[in-house]
């Protein structure tokens, strides 16, 4: 039998039976009896298992939810997309509690789709308001508890005219002392994320809104012992695209070329620790050898006569963010994978300016400015065999910002400065996959298929870093007229925590997990109380339960079966306040204020058992 203090695969095996509800006055309950345990109730729609016993054995659930719905073209690029009556809410179980739907009530919805969420599961549930005009009075609630804990959430949903932006969803976590947040849906069937992690004994967390920046460091005690290659790190592509710059004079506009709504300083608080930084310098017109500044740059070949594209952050604006974020949150781990390392003219239609030893020596000048940079790591080991700790340690226990160098563009300098802390690419063994697709129902699995088959511990351990690239790559007419941002707020993003959640589990996963518009929900929204932080608490949970649960990864029992410790405590103070959709906030607001909330059931109000209300009552689930 395991130690108490070791990792488990046992199972357990469970009877089954059927009890009044205590729960739901309006439909039977079925309830699980593990054999010598207590009752434990289990929701009428998903009885199939239950969570065993936490700190015994694993919890990771096996049970599959419905299949989700990605978001039609035909509706994304539609202007009829503001009108439709259908939506999502997507919830993200990283627990190893289940989340058991007690019931629901809706009122003018013809689809009002909720059900349990299995530990380690997400669920997509469906709304759809029966009438394309809403009104006042069209409302849905979903009530749920997380099983084996005295904690409820509920869901509710809101309709007060035609528009998208006048349907609302509000996640109500009071019942867990994580507050309340409203959100308007980015468009027509779309969705609205929740993620919830942690557990009854480590404190729950929820992406109602970011906690402290420096995530990894708060659970160092989970990840330290961890090969770089057994972790999970969201990512941002084109990091550096988080506005237009105009360095070069090209057609490449906000829409076509701007990758992030924010900068790097926010996007390492939203908890990015792996960036791809495509640095170029940028030549006068008329005197080439007159460099006019480092600068972050997308364009769709560097190395082409004619280049197309445009210039975001400039190199100085990156190391100072860098510099900000090390400084408040010392002892993260942050991957910069950096390449072009090429010269364009300010008019890029003379093909490229290749660097010789003066540029590159002005660009390390540049790289000595970042604080935390680790000189000299033993190289004889790949980056990715190397435990978490041996980078975070470093620089008295300040952590580590790595420079890795795609040197394919430079041809007659140093492709690496290991005594500056810049090593080749090729010193972490990374798989790197981009589908190059547009369409997110063909992006999504195969995005999923490239890491599914990885087997993460034991004998078989996949040795490599895998880099996810979730993120649609639309034609130029397509991202000219519909945007690389509506592309990732409307249909990529949210299809990541329905169905890139369904694709993980703790034998396989990616290590970096990169998109674009990392936290933003609205489109334009890019303030900081404005951002969603489902990203930040998936790194947060996978790293968490997900890979605790692999015993060939994690030799000890999962951190959430383990009581309250100094790790879990690194995180915010308590806070039960509300966010409202646009941004204002309530950090100490009335217990019986609660937005969205139905107070009155109307007659015709349906509810989870198929009940037609048949006269107006008051709500009794308050």
């Amino acid at each position: 039998m395991a130690s108490l203090l070791e990792c488990s695969r046992a199972d357990i095996k469970h009877g089954i039976y059927f009890i009044p509800s205590r729960l739901n006055p309006l439909a039977p309950s079925r309830y699980f009896v593990p054999h010598g345990h207590d009752l434990a109730p289990v929701s009428p729609h998903h009885g199939h298992e239950n969570p065993p016993v936490a700190g015994l054995h694993r919890t990771f659930s096996t049970e599959q939810t419905p299949a989700g719905n990605y978001q039609p073209a035909s509706v994304f690029m539609s202007p009829a997309s503001q009108l439709s009556p259908k939506f999502y809410i997507s919830v993200v179980n990283l627990t190893p509690h289940r989340f058991i739907l007690e019931n629901t009530h809706s009122y003018q919805m013809s689809t009002f789709d909720f059900g349990d969420v299995p530990q380690g599961k997400s669920r997509q549930n469906a709304i759809k308001y029966r009438n394309r005009i809403a009104t006042q009075d069209d409302a849905g609630e979903a009530y749920y508890r997380i099983d084996g804990t005295d904690k409820k959430f509920a869901l509710r949903v809101k309709g007060t005219g035609p528009l998208v932006d006048q349907r609302s969803v509000t996640l109500d976590l009071s019942g867990m002392n994580l507050g309340q947040r409203i959100y308007q849906f980015p468009g027509g069937e779309s969705s609205v994320t929740l993620v919830i992690t942690g557990s009854s004994k480590y404190g729950f967390y929820a992406s109602l809104r970011h906690d402290r920046g420096g995530w990894m460091r708060w659970i160092y005690n989970t990840i330290k012992d961890r090969l770089v290659r057994h972790l999970f790190l969201p990512g941002t592509h084109d990091s550096g695209m988080s506005k237009i710059t105009n360095k070069i004079r090209s057609i490449g506009n906000s829409f076509n070329t701007q990758n992030q709504g924010i900068n790097i300083y926010d996007q390492l608080r939203a908890g990015a620790r792996w960036f791809d930084l495509r640095v170029g310098s940028v030549h006068d017109d008329n005197n080439p050898a007159r460099n006019l500044g480092f600068h972050t740059l997308h364009v769709n070949d560097e190395t082409a006569t004619v280049c197309i594209g445009n210039s975001g952050e400039s190199l100085d604006e990156v190391i100072s963010e860098i510099n900000l974020f090390t400084r408040e949150n010392p002892g993260e781990l942050i991957f910069l994978s950096v390449r072009y390392l090429i010269g364009r003219y300010e008019t890029p239609d003379r093909g490229p300016i290749y660097w010789d030893a003066q540029l590159w020596n002005d660009f390390l000048s540049k790289i000595r400015g970042v604080n935390n940079r680790c000189p000299n790591l033993d190289t004889s080991v790949p980056f990715q065999n190397q435990p978490a700790s041996y980078f975070m340690d470093r620089n008295d226990g300040k952590g580590c910002v790595i420079f890795l160098i795609n040197g394919q563009n430079l041809k007659d300098v140093p492709k690496e400065a290991v005594g500056d802390g810049l090593y080749a690419q090729n010193r972490i063994g990374v798989r790197d996959h981009w589908s190059n697709i547009q369409d997110i129902n063909a992006l999504a699995p195969d995005q999923i298929s490239n890491w599914k088959d990885l087997k993460r511990g034991g004998d078989k351990d996949f040795g490599q870093f895998h880099i996810a690239q979730w993120l649609a790559t639309p034609n130029a007419v397509a991202s000219t007229a519909y945007s690389l941002q509506g592309f990732a707020i409307q249909q990529v993003n949210p299809a990541l925590y329905w169905a890139g959640v369904a694709g993980m589990s703790p034998e396989s996963w990616p290590n970096v997990m990169m998109v674009d518009y990392i936290g933003v929900q609205q489109r334009d929204q890019t303030s900081w109380n404005m951002l969603s932080a489902e990203m930040y608490w998936l790194g947060i949970g996978m790293n968490l339960y997900v890979i605790s649960e692999n015993c060939d990864v994690n030799k000890l029992k999962s951190p959430l079966v383990k009581t309250r410790d100094l790790e879990s405590a690194g995180g915010e103070k308590s806070w039960n306040g509300i966010i409202f959709a646009d941004g204002r906030s309530i950090d100490h607001p009335s217990p019986e204020l609660h937005p969205g909330h139905t107070t009155i059931l109307r007659n015709g109000t349906i509810f989870a058992n198929g009940t037609v209300l048949e006269t107006t009552i008051p709500n009794p689930w308050i």
